[in-house]
């Protein structure tokens, strides 16, 4: 059972005018939705045993009216004081665990889960973001790892390694290094002062949560971005995470979008209606196919399968999700599910014994897909990895559609009546492991005693490492050059097969490079990362932001050559369609690293930006 802590205890200063009348944990995200009311929903979920506020005296009441009932209020006794002080204040309120969770910052729900999930001994857990924009870094907790295990934190280191986002989970050995900060520096201390008296000690580790969405909110200008990210953030939560493949990447970023719509606008649609509508459209799709008339029937099947996903969104954002609606769109899903079988197999024509083995085997696999996933759920199975394979509904409806487009509508019954049997079996095993309790050996994740320390710097030993290998792939090309001129005229016959010397030495140097190429990329990468602990120093930004940029670089200029030479090369061998193909693959590619360094680029440097911009500004208009 866990505790939280929220600390809101600050004067919020840098908000200025807007601060003066309302504590800055209630200023609203939406109308009728506070930051507060994010952050308290968010660790409700988690189903604390208490929530603990602290705040000082004269917000007292403001946050009585707001969350009373649902927290326990504690004030400071102090007007000047540090958020280590807040924490420290109920620490005798709260048992262990306990979360310690920033008023003024927003998040992902899924950041908490994983923090919560995370098993550990160690005193703290923090959640890392290795890839925050360069303001944030700047502003942010930085976090010095050292084998990835956290050393140091503070703001007023470099922020290389990434920073922390406002939530830590604490455990029994934590109240010491609380009590000992509070103890050495008083009210002034901060959580980074205990954060790093436990480091000293080994006892902080960290979850990573890069790529999630939060925002600490600290200025006007902070407070609109943070609106903006919160409906993304409520975009993000409408995807579950045991969502297939294609509900993940094609239906949900269509339907959760609908859905915000609908909220944005307050449209208080009955979720039952919008389940009625994409049954009704599967029925008219099944009809459809029946009749022959495939691309129509698929066309709607997809759609009535993106618009399944609504109601449920629809419901989550109204906060009108039942067990009831639930049972009736399960129950309604199902007998979609026979129709679409049904209307595809009408749809070939001829119902000899083999089709309707297929079509009985399809209508039982699509029911069986959905009772095993509810059976791995009561076991507390991770179904993350097992729905990925294209065989839940959302990738049986889509199959269906590209069989229907291209009017083949038997390759889609072979498909749902045969490779949902593998989902089932990799179920049972998985059902099987889960079950049987065995634990096998636990191995010691450590170095060899003793451990020999080397006299040879890091730097050394990788250029050394690089230029070895750089000699060896030169000396074996070299080798090949030497023996060319007698190979070069041999040709080797096999019956109707015959390979010239010529290309067996332009093999041979590919095998070469490709080799010792690889070989010289592991020394290369730790000369880059060595390098980069200057330029990140220097920029300001974190090594995972300079390394994707690095990364997509790197494949922006690949790209770019292939592009200018590949397919001309291979138009010849290919032909004038898969020529064409192929160019328009390496372009829409190019498009999208381009696209990727560029928004990059500008989310990390956003600050510098605007700071240009204001100068300018200014200039043109004094």
């Amino acid at each position: 059972m866990m505790f939280a802590i929220i600390c809101a205890g600050g004067l919020a200063s840098r908000m200025g005018k807007y601060s003066s009348n309302s504590p800055k944990s209630l200023f609203e995200l939406e109308p009728g939705i506070t930051i507060l009311d994010h952050v308290l929903e968010r660790i409700e979920s988690a189903k604390p045993q208490k929530i603990v506020l602290v705040t000082r005296p004269e917000f007292r009441d403001s946050f009585e009216r707001r969350v009373g009932g649902r927290v326990e209020i504690i004030e400071a006794d102090l007007d000047e004081f540090e958020n280590l002080y807040s924490v420290y204040l109920a620490l005798n309120r709260v048992g262990n665990p306990f979360l310690i969770a920033m008023s003024d910052h927003i998040f992902e729900s899924s950041m908490l889960m994983d923090l919560i999930s995370h098993k550990s001994d160690r005193a703290f857990t923090v959640c890392l973001d290795r890839n925050p924009s360069r303001s944030e870094a700047m502003e942010g907790l930085k976090l010095h790892l050292i084998d990835e295990k956290v050393i140091k934190a503070g703001k007023d280191i470099t922020p290389r390694y990434g920073i922390d986002t406002g939530l830590i989970l604490c455990r029994e050995k934590a109240r010491g290094y609380i009590e000992e900060a509070i103890r050495a520096k008083g009210p002034e201390a901060r959580i980074s002062d205990a954060l790093n008296l436990a480091a000293s000690d080994g006892g902080v580790d960290y979850v990573d949560v890069t790529g999630r969405l939060w925002k600490d909110i600290d200025t006007p200008e902070d407070l609109v971005k943070a609106r903006r990210i919160y409906w993304e953030i409520l975009r993000r939560e409408l995807i579950k995470k045991d969502d297939g493949i294609i509900s993940r990447y094609l239906n949900r970023p269509i339907s959760t979008r609908i859905s915000l719509a609908i909220y944005k606008r307050r449209m208080r649609v009955n979720p039952m209606l919008i389940s009625t509508i994409s049954f009704i459209l599967f029925l008219i799709s099944a009809i459809s196919l029946s009749n022959g008339m495939l691309i129509l029937g698929g066309l709607l099947a997809q759609l009535a399968s993106i618009l399944d996903g609504v109601d449920g969104e629809v419901a989550r954002l109204f906060r009108r999700a039942s067990g009831w609606g639930g049972f009736i769109d399960a129950i309604l899903d199902r007998i979609a599910d026979v129709a679409l079988i049904s209307g595809l197999t009408l749809s070939l024509g001829i119902l000899d014994r083999s089709i309707l083995i297929l079509a009985i085997m399809a209508s039982a696999n699509s029911i069986l897909v959905s009772y095993v996933t509810h059976g791995l759920k009561s076991l507390n199975v991770n179904l993350r990895k097992l729905r990925m394979m294209p065989v839940t509904r959302d990738a049986r409806i889509f199959v269906i559609f590209l069989s229907c487009i291209f009017s083949v509508p038997i390759a889609a019954l072979l498909y749902i009546s045969t490779l949902p049997i593998l989902y089932s079996l990799a179920s049972i095993y998985i059902a099987y492991k889960s079950g049987s309790g065995a634990e096998g050996k636990i191995l010691e994740k450590r170095k060899a005693f003793p451990e020999v320390l080397e006299e040879q710097s890091e730097v050394i030993k990788l250029i050394r490492e690089f230029l070895l290998n750089s000699f060896k792939m030169g000396f074996a090309l070299l080798l090949v050059r030497l023996i060319s001129p007698s190979v070069s005229d041999l040709t080797i016959s096999m019956q109707d097969l015959s390979i010239e010397g010529g290309f067996l030495l332009t093999l041979l140097d590919f095998l070469i490079i490709i080799y010792f190429g690889h070989k010289m990329l592991n020394p290369l990468k730790g000369i880059m990362d060595l390098i980069s602990e200057l330029i990140v120093e220097r920029a300001g930004i974190t090594k995972t932001v300079f390394w994707r940029m690095i990364t997509d670089l790197f494949y922006t200029i690949l790209l770019a050559v292939l592009w200018t030479y590949l397919p001309s090369l291979s138009r010849p061998f290919l032909g004038d369609w898969a020529y064409r193909i192929l160019s328009i693959a390496i372009i829409i590619f190019l498009i999208i690293f381009i696209y990727d360094l560029i928004k990059l680029i500008y989310m990390t440097f956003e600050d510098v930006y605007v700071k240009i911009i204001d100068k300018i500004a200014g200039r043109l208009s004094g």
